[in-house]
Parts: structure tokens; sequence; C-alpha cells
């Protein structure tokens, strides 16, 4: 009887993948016990969270290998792919068939942006006023029936930065601006909610005396029907592009003193993110109406921040969006930190991404809601 063996450095060039497999989806599940972690309970959760793209990568990247080289081992990454499909959808969306609304439902478009204070300062507004002039006309002249503005700014009786007088009140419309700092010459910085419905109430969220990040919120009264609408701004990591482009140059020692200052400052913001959501979710949940929120996290959908809130409502962008949906405007791939989330009262019909605004460093992003019958 004759048999042909397989040969020695093959068996061990597969059994050295498949460990490096067993690696990647420890790492995946050590990742998904971080993002349900409190950062204020184990900092280092963060850091680990922020990761989980990587071995998501990965596991596909065995399934293909495993699926060209027809081996059965393939299933596992299928399984894999299908048990953590609400983790790849965070990261790139879907959606070819959305939710459609029927011809008798009324919509609610809602626009979510971080105007970066209207490009105030000199240095954000190289080229003049025109960048400021032409962000202040885009929301103006944007239709939507509300918006939720982040690093606002209105300086009443300027010719060019009274923007709620430019934006709403021409038009007999309701705002509520929420300030967190009024300059000296009355400038007021803060968030925005602007809405063509009735206000019936308000109110602010403040997150403590050390920060000047907090929340807002508004109930608007829509034909019989009352909802809620939140807008907030959690806190910055306080990092510059040119900061991560410097920490890869220079000596090593010089880099490591830059390596460890920005993994201070991203220790500082995972923090306060984790006590600032914690305290919004005990605030969503005890609201009586329909909730809609825009809201600039300051956080990956890779975070503690942002899984809190989609264990508790939906995301426009992955119920409704397409591609990577990255919200930065910047040198950094990828980023998505502004998003607008929903109860289930709602269903998300349309979703856009507004990349052709240039005006900040975020892009603005629209959702398009129908209030479900009961």
């Amino acid at each position: 009887m004759f048999f042909i063996s397989e040969h020695p450095q093959s068996c061990v060039r597969r059994t050295l993948i498949f460990t490096i497999y067993l690696f990647t989806l420890a790492w995946l599940l050590v990742g998904v016990v971080c993002i349900n972690t409190p950062p204020a309970t184990f900092w280092p959760a963060g850091f680990i969270a922020m990761t989980l793209p990587a071995p998501l990568l990965l596991n596909l990247g065995f399934l293909f290998y495993w699926l060209f080289g027809k081996s059965v081992r393939v299933l596992i990454p299928v399984a894999v792919l299908f048990l953590a499909w609400g983790f790849y959808k965070r990261g790139f969306a879907i959606n070819l068939f959305p939710a459609k609304a029927s011809a008798d439902d009324k919509t609610l478009t809602v626009l979510s942006y971080n105007v970066r204070i209207f490009n105030l300062y000199e240095h954000l507004r190289v080229d003049g006023f025109e960048i400021s002039i032409e962000e202040i006309n885009w929301v103006k002249n944007y239709p939507a029936d509300i918006f939720c503005l982040q690093e606002f700014y209105n300086e009443p009786g300027h010719n060019i930065y009274n923007s709620v007088e430019k934006i709403w009140k021409g038009n007999a419309k309701y705002a509520f601006v929420s300030k967190s700092l009024v300059n000296h010459v009355g400038g007021q910085f803060g968030l925005a909610i602007f809405s063509k419905y009735p206000i019936v109430n308000k109110g602010s969220i403040k997150f403590g005396k050390l920060t000047q990040n907090h929340a807002m919120f508004a109930d608007l009264k829509i034909h019989e029907d009352t909802i809620r609408v939140y807008n907030f701004h959690l806190q910055s990591m306080s990092i510059e592009e040119k900061e991560i482009v410097e920490s890869y140059s220079g000596e090593s020692q010089e880099r490591m003193m830059r390596v460890k200052q920005l993994s201070r400052r991203l220790k500082k913001g995972f923090l306060k993110r984790s006590a600032q959501v914690d305290t919004l979710v005990a605030h969503f949940q005890a609201c009586p109406y329909p909730v809609i929120i825009g809201c600039d996290l300051n956080d990956t959908p890779y975070s503690y921040t942002y899984d809190k809130f989609d264990g508790l409502l939906n995301n426009a962008f992955t119920k409704a969006g397409n591609g990577f949906g990255a919200t930065y405007n910047g040198k950094l791939p990828f980023l998505r930190i502004d998003n607008q989330f929903y109860s289930d009262d709602f269903k998300v019909t349309d979703f856009k991404l507004h990349t052709e605004v240039p005006y900040s460093d975020h892009f603005p992003v629209s959702a398009t809601y129908v209030l479900k019958r009961k």
C-alpha cells in the first residue's frame, strides 16, 4: 500500500497560520470585552478597544486565504463574520435597500454639524471672512427641519457672526442656544438647536465645572406628537494632526516623549467621556418622548462611548448609510466621530454625509426620519 504524506514544511506553515488566527480571535474577544468596560474602571480598555478594527480586518484576510485555499477552516472566520457583523457595520455600512416612507408619512429631516465656531479665529479663515459667510449661508439654506450644531458661535449685532439672526429669526423659526462661554464682546460659544417646530420645553445638561463640553435638549411639538432632540459635544482629545505626525519623527527619545504625551491626553479623554456618556444615558432612559440625537462624540465607533449609545438607541449611519462614513475633514482617515442616534419610535429612510461641505474640520451629516404610528 502506498500513500503520499504531507510535506513537513507545509504542515508547519498551516499550524503556524492557524496559531496566528487563534491569537487574532483572542484579540477580537478582548477588544469586545474592552468596548463594554468603562475606562474609569480600567483605563487601558479604551486603548485596546480602539484596535478592534485590526482583528476584524485580519479575520477577513484569513477568510479569503482559506476560501481560495479550499480549506474547511474557512467556516471559522465565516462564523465570526456572522457573529461580529454588527461591529463590521460600525466601520463600513451597506444599506442597498433602506426603509422607505409611504405616501402619507410625515418625514423629519435632521442635520447635525460641528460648525467650528464658524471659523471665528483668524488662523481658521486664511482667506478672510468669506469662509465664515459661506458656512453660515450653507446652514441657513439647507432644507432641514431640525438643526443640531456643535461648537456654535453667535455674536448679536455683528454683521457676520450674528448667526442666530441670520439663520432662523428672520424666518420666524425657533432657536435655543445653550451657552458654555460668553466672551468680552458678548459672543456666545456653545451648542444650538434650531427647529421649524415649536420648542415647548428645553434644558442644558452640564458635565461638571472643569469642562466647557455639555449637552442640551429641546422638546418639540410636531402636530399632535412631542419628541425630544438632544445635541451634545463630548470631551475632545485636544490632539492636533501635526502632533501625531511628529510622534513618528525625530530621535527615539523625543518620539517616546511625544507618544507618552499623546497617550496621557487620550487617557484623559477616555475617562472624561466615560463619565459624560453615563450621565447622558441616565437622562435618555428617563425621557418620556421619542428621541433623536445629533452629536459630536469625539470618539470612534470602537469605544465605550459609542457602545453605550448603540446598545440603547439606533444609529442612522449603520441603518441607512453606505461606505465608511468618515466625518472628520482632515488627513486622518476613516474617522467617524459625528453621529445621529434615534429611538425605536422612528424609522430612518435616508442618511447623507456631506463631504462636499469644506468649511469645518467636520462634515455635516443629515438623516430623514418617520415617526412610527402607534
